[in-house]
């Protein structure tokens, strides 16, 4: 049964939400999902949503529509390299140039991967990314060394692959960049991840949360900072999970 007084709640203060969207948010039960955006609807004059993925913006904005889930105000995909418009009609600038002024090219990430032995590439139709599988650790260390020769560095991504970023870019820093080009408070920002390589969304100043999904390495690295928890819920329900632990929500009387 829906939460009708949860819905109807106030929130105690600005929030900027970015959440990171998979299939289990997506497919989420009706109910959950009516009470979290229903919370997000009564507040929206103080409420600013985005969606996060470490998978392409295209699929990202496929799976937003096909679940039916409020427009955003932006997405950011493939990894923190490519920032979007909550309609999906334009790059956010100049953050996403600034984005590609540090990537090297296809051409020049493929050739240094290329040049380790036990590297393999991966299909990645990411404009300022690429993925690779590595066979070894050993491959791992010298693709890193050889990628900081071209302004580079590797992030894990689980199951022995692999990013190759312009050096400084991930979704930490990138959305860190965003907050300050719009005078957005820390204090006012919430961040649930779920995927290994977001690791780099935490420690940073703003308010986080894990989902019970993620992976134990990722939940067990939010629960080392203050400001984060490893939740017991997934999808909307994990989201008001942390609204409520980060002090967000307060009921309302009647």
């Amino acid at each position: 049964m829906t939460d009708t007084s949860l819905q109807s709640a106030k929130l105690t203060r600005p929030l900027f939400l970015a959440i990171d969207l998979d299939e289990s948010f997506a497919s989420a039960d009706a109910a959950s999902r009516e009470e979290l955006f229903g919370l997000l609807e009564t507040n929206a004059d103080d409420v600013r949503l985005m969606y996060m993925s470490h998978d392409s913006a295209e699929n990202l904005i496929k799976l937003a529509a096909s679940a039916e889930l409020p427009v955003p105000e932006l997405f950011m995909a493939d990894s923190g390299t490519t920032l979007l418009k909550g309609d999906g009609s334009a790059t956010i600038e100049p953050l996403q140039r600034d984005i590609i002024q540090l990537w090297p090219g296809k051409d020049a990430a493929q050739k240094t991967l290329s040049s380790v032995e036990g590297v393999e590439l991966i299909d990645d139709n990411a404009h300022c990314r690429q993925g690779f599988k590595a066979s070894t650790q050993e491959a791992v260390d010298e693709v890193a060394e050889k990628a900081k020769e071209i302004g580079c560095h590797v992030q894990p991504r689980g199951e022995g692959e692999y990013n190759l970023l312009p050096f400084g870019i991930e979704k930490g820093t990138t959305l860190g960049r965003y907050l300050v080009e719009k005078n957005i408070h820390p204090d006012n920002v919430l961040i649930i991840a779920e995927q290994t390589g977001d690791e780099c969304m935490f420690g940073r100043g703003w308010k986080g949360a894990a989902f019970a999904h993620a992976p134990e390495s990722l939940r067990a690295h939010a629960s080392r900072f203050h400001n984060a928890f490893a939740l017991e819920e997934d999808g909307p329900k994990g989201v008001l999970q942390a609204l409520r632990m980060h002090g967000w929500i307060e009921r309302s009387e009647s």
